[in-house]
């Protein structure tokens, strides 16, 4: 085991603030590519959390269905969408069942949240069983070349509060820790962050052993910026091989 603390923990320890701390980022270019590609069908994500992409995903008229591991997100969830707009799955995206053929799968930095390559293939498998004919997976995942060995990163300064990230990352491994600390209100809190970071080529072969093909990768959700090595992160299209 690779931390002393269970898969929910970094959702339940920063649910009732995940949004704030988001608050500035903008969903309309991952909304805009992701209901292209539904094409009026439906959409899975894994990793849903407290709806911040699924929820103007549903509004922009596809259905969505997405799973959580975290109790406290998916509470959050609910508390946004109490009609339910949004079919929630509480599980482990690395064994999960819901109700398939789906159009399009995504996951925004989900898929290394599982920190070992047996659970990685077993998502990807989980996936694949659930895509519709046609169907797309888009992941967008971290570029490990961009990562260093670690430090002390100050992420957010706010009137009223200061989010700080201390990570160590082991390239031999491929794997990630990090401590988020969160001060606001004049109190303090930790939320452990543990990732296994994989390289596209390695993401690539996993998924075509899961009879999933590359079809295009980006470094942006607009498809307007190339994927080089110095992109901070990807968003690669996989079909249904």
């Amino acid at each position: 085991m690779l931390h002393d603390y269970p898969k929910t923990t970094y959702g339940d320890t920063i649910a009732d603030i995940y949004d704030l701390l988001h608050a500035g980022w903008d969903p309309t270019a991952t909304v805009d590519t992701l209901t292209e590609l539904a094409g009026g069908g439906r959409a899975l994500e894994l990793g849903v959390g407290t709806g911040r992409l699924a929820l103007p995903l549903a509004a922009a008229g596809t259905p969505v269905t997405g799973i959580d591991v975290s109790p406290a997100m998916l509470a959050r969830l609910r508390e946004k969408d109490p009609d339910g707009t949004v079919e929630a799955i509480e599980g482990d995206f690395a064994d999960f069942t819901a109700k398939g053929g789906f159009a399009v799968a995504f996951a925004v930095n989900s898929l290394l949240q599982l920190t070992s390559l047996e659970e990685q293939r077993a998502c990807l498998r989980r996936v694949r069983e659930h895509l519709a004919p046609g169907g797309v997976l888009v992941l967008e995942e971290a570029n490990p070349a961009a990562f260093t060995g670690g430090g002390l990163q100050v992420m957010n300064i706010g009137p009223d509060r200061l989010q700080l990230l201390a990570s160590q990352y082991d390239p031999m491994t491929q794997q990630y820790r990090a401590q988020q600390v969160i001060l606001r209100d004049g109190e303090s809190r930790l939320s452990p962050v543990a990732l296994r970071l994989t390289t596209p080529t390695e993401l690539d072969l996993m998924a075509e052993l899961c009879g999933l093909r590359l079809r295009e990768r980006w470094a942006d959700w607009r498809r307007t910026t190339p994927y080089t090595l110095e992109s901070r992160q990807h968003v690669s299209f996989y079909d249904v091989g």
